[in-house]
């Protein structure tokens, strides 16, 4: 039986198959997620047409348009303000790279496939959903460097799925500092206590099974 984070992996790899790109909106779709991870925000419209060569910028916003459609990107007011595994506003999950910027995660599974997106050593800074305690994880060379509490676990919440994947799925999928912390959240939250509990490796595998291949 598959678990909830083989079957959110197969959907969001699924939309990018789904939407048949041809090579240059891939390559549009690809110079957003680099632009995302160096400056922590989307590109615009008209930086991606001078970035790629583009002699009209109606090719850009075409291809935009066709990345939501089928849930890759997520726009409000014309602008994109999400990118998987990339958010252009905070979250819970802070993405620090060696060199000291910082860019934010959809999800907990997210925070850990930029490191295998981009093959850089990175710092996750989330919070604890119940006690709000800072989690400090350090990942290098495909693996869990250290982790502060050491205790921390990944919940994916087995919450009713439909519509836009970085609203409907994406903030239920969070870090606990402890499993205690992770029931006395369930108990408060009894909408959202079904799902699965996942070791940190388990859940680094998936980031790496989902986001390795993301810009190849």
């Amino acid at each position: 039986m598959k678990r909830l984070m083989d079957r959110i992996g197969e959907t969001v790899k699924g939309h990018i198959a789904e939407a048949k790109l041809s090579p240059l909106e891939d390559e549009i779709r690809k110079y957003i997620l680099r632009e995302f991870a160096k400056n922590g925000r989307p590109p615009s419209p008209k930086e991606i047409m001078g970035e790629l060569g583009l002699s009209s910028v109606d090719t850009v916003h075409q291809t935009i348009e066709k990345l939501q459609k089928f849930d890759i990107i997520m726009r409000k007011n014309d602008e994109i303000i999400s990118a998987y595994p990339f958010s252009a506003t905070e979250t819970r999950h802070k993405v620090i790279f060696e060199d000291g910027h910082e860019v934010y995660a959809l999800c907990a599974t997210d925070a850990l496939g930029i490191h295998f997106m981009l093959d850089k050593s990175i710092t996750i800074l989330s919070s604890c959903p119940e006690c709000e305690k800072e989690m400090r994880i350090v990942v290098k060379g495909g693996k869990i460097n250290s982790c502060n509490p050491e205790g921390t676990i990944e919940f994916v919440s087995d919450k009713d799925r439909g519509g836009c994947t970085a609203e409907t799925l994406c903030p239920f999928i969070n870090f606990f500092c402890a499993r205690e912390h992770l029931e006395e959240w369930r108990k408060k939250n009894p909408e959202f206590k079904y799902g699965e509990i996942y070791s940190l490796d388990e859940a680094l595998e998936y980031g790496k099974a989902i986001f390795g291949d993301f810009l190849k």
